[in-house]
């Protein structure tokens, strides 16, 4: 290991200087590992484009950071793929830490977007985003990759069946557009040359783990032990003394000194009942009990907290889905501070998590349960899993035993632990190939036939499989012309005269995300169920069950999964559905998705997670993962329902996005304020259930919050530092929703001269910001703007905008103290302003920065009044000014009931519009 080590001031390569030594010694960096050694002598700092192919804990990390901040330093932008929402999380937070706000030395804005999860500025040198947000993003044009520098981490995932076609086509549209610099950070894999010849990147390989892994096979008595890397024929042998059971093997390991132990379970229920049951054999210590008071000041009372704290008492800890995202944390930090000795923990925790374990125990090599039964452990999953075993900067070394239960797993094994690799292998057409083919055109990669079979010769299917198989592609001929001929006769493409364009409703879907045949869908759903605009609440759960049921839980190769509920509870889920009115037939047969639909209608409304488990077998784990999933399909949803074609009222979309949000937190409307603005704020254990009970106590707003007393809230939260936390919150805060289009709205307005009329409206507060907004209206001209309330009239509107026959009264309203949201009364006042003025007359409500949930429910819900964001309106406006958007599709656009939709406003975007930063991302 000495020798693979380079130290920081010895580094070299293109590109390397004194910049970044400094850079590295001040992140205290002493020394390099092998493969961070390659890609610097490859390029890395020189914007030289490779795939970065090494073993788990060798410094991967580090290569991606290096391009970012040499990126950065050329004044390029950055953008950081990952695979999971959760690393998203952590990738963010570290990169605020080392290049945004929070470094020692901030260089550029750092944001975030994940789809359900947006921080930070939409213009932002920075931008952390999940490989399927990045594909949304291309198609709206938030993501322009010229001189665009894209690092790709976990890149072996586009060998995925799920999710595999997706980043193959991101990537090769990256690939065909010339990105400044793409940089891969992949698993070791067996064929990393192909990747690397695909993507026309220089390969950085390294088969060397900076901390060595020894791995253990524990059968029949013996244990046979090989090094990460080595043949398995150079297994050394010893003699295993009799453990008796799984409780037995981690005594023995934490004897030897060889904790924190993590051992890997099947499901979350084993997790937690090996928590349970091996902590009962140890004794409460001092430690312990301090971290269970950290977890029941995190914690709400889920199925699983109070075990949890029971298990930190003993220094035992389990790991799953189950757990809320701040208990994850405290077991989390607990072990990178060694203060847990054992986790139990679920295979999801191998997922790019990166906390410290000495040992890693694989007790169970055959699945059980589930859709998996019968199946084996596969090498990918074991290498993540086994890659958790001595931590770069923690340990000497790291130790993976696998106790196999019989010949047959033993042999499998001896293969898992052998040094082969698996090949990455195109998924290209494993899923929708009509999803594929939308995409190319609605990207405007391809506008013919001809040009999307050229384009799978950018693809890695190609550059695998029809180099070599020139049969396959007679294949992909006919299976791309049915799916271009699906795709025309669902008016998703029109074909003129061999010219393909997309349409409304074809660029919605591809921006969505949902497959082809779930917009088909729901546009039916639409056109037979008229009803649903003004029946929504009654309909709602209806909605849920057709969302469950779609082709993204229940087509032939779906893209995602409904849990499976436990079998013994929900039995009388068939008849929760058969009293209600459906949008979709009721299938008497499908007991799953009966159960996850229920599970989900009760989860919108608030209800606690053990009463949804108790009445439909769905755990709490299970449950908010299907809810991200749900809330992902009605997000899509709405876009489709914006399709001015379609003839949805905006009210309509409206409470779809409303219901998205609610499926996403799990809350009714009223309580999500305080849900978002306790998560931003790391309010401790504020969750779900502790807004539902500001609910129940009549605390809707956040405003109700502020006008509360402390002794009330710390009642009502039991707890009195979260209530504390819960106040400077409210009070501190700087707003729901950041203003992330503000950097691409000065860049737009200054290039059409007008920098000084939009930054004054940024500025403004008050009668100030009235009389901005219409200095900003005037420099359109085809428009008359009258300032009514003018300071000699009172009690009218602020401002009418009038064109031809179209009238629009403007109530401006800004927010000068916390929290800064504008509340239902003063949202409406508009109505009362207007009284005297003629009916045809619309009512507009300007808000500044934006409005409380309670306020867009009411509006959703509401006939002649019109709530529009600051954001918004500035949006729009600046599209007219840049001549994209027409002033009489503004006022049509400002004129429809509800909240005004950017989603379904005519123009190109700001962020769209020519600028002369070539590498936008929002």
């Amino acid at each position: 290991m000495a020798d693979a080590r380079i130290q920081t001031a010895d580094v070299a390569g293109t590109g390397v200087g004194s910049w970044l030594v400094d850079a590295l010694t001040g992140w205290g960096i002493t020394e390099l590992t092998h493969v961070q050694g390659l890609a610097l002598a490859a390029g890395v700092a020189d914007s030289a484009s490779m795939i970065v192919s090494a073993p788990t804990s060798s410094g991967k990390t580090l290569v991606g950071e290096v391009a970012i901040l040499s990126s950065l330093r050329a004044n390029h932008r950055v953008l950081y793929l990952v695979s999971h929402k959760a690393l998203a999380d952590q990738k963010y937070a570290d990169f605020e830490g080392r290049f945004g706000a929070r470094a020692v030395k901030p260089i550029a804005s750092v944001a975030l977007n994940t789809g359900d999860r947006s921080e930070g500025p939409a213009d932002a040198r920075l931008m952390v985003a999940t490989y399927e947000k990045a594909l949304a993003m291309l198609l709206s044009r938030q993501l322009r990759p010229a001189q665009l520098c894209v690092i790709a981490d976990e890149f072996q995932i586009v060998g995925e069946p799920g999710r595999g076609p997706e980043i193959e086509t991101l990537t090769a549209i990256l690939r065909k557009s010339g990105v400044g610099q793409f940089v891969a950070l992949t698993a070791t894999v067996d064929n990393p040359e192909d990747l690397a010849a695909w993507m026309n990147c220089k390969l950085v390989q390294s088969f060397h783990r900076d901390v060595p892994l020894h791995q253990e096979v524990w059968y029949d008595g013996w244990a046979y032990r090989t090094t990460f890397g080595q043949d398995i024929d150079d297994f050394e042998e010893r003699e295993c003394p009799p453990f008796g059971d799984l409780f037995g093997i981690v005594d023995h390991l934490l004897r030897r000194d060889l904790g924190p132990v993590l051992v890997f379970t099947e499901t979350r229920r084993e997790a937690a009942d090996y928590a349970r049951d091996f902590g009962a054999r140890r004794p409460v210590v001092q430690t312990g009990i301090a971290l269970a008071q950290q977890l029941d000041l995190f914690s709400e009372p889920t199925e699983s907290s109070a075990q949890l704290q029971q298990n930190a008492e003993r220094r035992v800890a389990f790991h799953s889905a189950d757990l809320t995202p701040q208990e994850r944390q405290i077991v989390e930090q607990g072990f990178v501070d060694s203060e847990f000795e054992v986790c139990f923990a679920t295979s999801t925790l191998a997922a790019g998590v990166n906390f410290p374990f000495r040992t890693v125990l694989f007790a169970k090599l055959t699945y059980q349960y589930g859709d998996r039964q019968g199946s084996q452990i596969e090498r990918s999953n074991y290498r993540n899993m086994s890659g958790r075993a001595g931590r770069l900067g923690m340990h000497d070394d790291g130790l993976a035993i696998l106790v196999p239960e019989n010949g047959v797993e033993f042999e499998h094994a001896k293969q898992l632990v052998s040094p082969d690799n698996d090949r990455v292998i195109s998924r290209l057409v494993g899923l929708s190939l009509r999803k594929t083919v939308l995409t190319l055109v609605a990207s405007r990669v391809a506008a013919s036939f001809a040009e999307i079979m050229a384009f799978f010769e950018n693809t890695l299917y190609w550059h695998l499989i029809l180099e070599h198989n020139p049969a396959k592609l007679d294949e992909l001929r006919a299976e791309t012309a049915a799916a271009l001929e699906w795709l025309v006769a669902n008016e998703m493409l029109s074909d003129a005269s061999g010219t393909l364009l997309v349409t409304p409703l074809g660029r919605m879907t591809a921006m969505s995300g949902l497959l082809p045949s779930t917009a088909v869908n729901f546009v039916a759903l639409l056109k037979s169920h008229p009803e649903l605009d003004a029946e929504f609440d009654a309909l709602s759960d209806a909605l849920i069950y057709a969302v469950c049921g779609s082709d993204e839980f229940r087509a032939e190769r779906p893209t995602r999964y409904l849990p499976y509920p436990n079998g013994k509870q929900g039995s009388d889920s068939i008849s929760f559905w058969s009293s209600r009115k459906l949008l979709t037939p009721l299938d008497r047969n499908d007991m799953q998705l009966a159960k996850c639909a229920r599970a989900m209608a009760l989860f919108v409304r608030g209800e606690v997670e053990r009463k949804i488990a108790y009445a439909t077998g769905v755990s709490s784990g299970f449950i908010h993962r299907l809810a991200l999933d749900v809330a992902w399909v009605l997000d899509g949803l709405h876009k489709v329902a914006c399709v001015p074609d379609l003839g949805c009222s905006q009210a309509l979309a409206n409470k779809i996005s409303m219901l998205a949000r609610q499926a996403r937190w799990g809350a009714p409307a009223e309580a999500l304020d305080v849900m978002r603005l306790a998560e931003r704020h790391s309010v401790p254990g504020f969750g779900r259930q502790r807004a539902m009970a500001l609910l129940a106590d009549g605390l809707e707003t956040l405003h109700d919050i502020l006008g509360a007393t402390k002794e009330r809230l710390v009642k009502l939260l039991r707890n009195e530092r979260r209530a504390d936390a819960l106040l400077a919150a409210v009070n501190t805060t700087v707003g729901l929703t950041s203003e992330r289009l503000e950097g691409f709205h000065h860049a737009t307005a200054e290039r059409l001269g007008i920098g000084d009329f939009q930054q004054a409206c940024e500025d403004a507060l008050g009668t100030a910001y009235e009389k901005a907004i219409a200095n900003f209206l005037n420099v359109e001209t085809s428009w008359v703007v009258t300032e009514l309330d003018d300071g000699t009239r009172q009690n009218v509107p602020d401002l009418l905008l009038s064109l031809g026959e179209r009238s629009i009264l403007i109530e401006c309203k800004t927010c000068t103290k916390s929290p800064p949201t504008i509340k239902k009364e003063e949202a409406w006042a508009v109505l009362q302003k207007a009284a005297d003025y003629d009916a045809d007359m619309r009512r507009v409500t300007l808000g500044k920065p934006a409005f409380d949930e309670t306020s867009m429910r009411k509006a959703a819900a509401a006939k002649g009044i019109t709530l529009v964001t600051h954001s918004a309106f500035m949006e729009a406006l600046l599209r007219v000014h840049a001549g994209s958007l027409t002033p009489t599709a503004f006022l049509e656009w400002l004129g429809q009931d509800g909240v005004a939709d950017l989603a379904r406003l005519e123009g190109a975007p700001t962020f769209a519009q020519e600028t002369q930063d070539t590498g936008q991302v929002s």
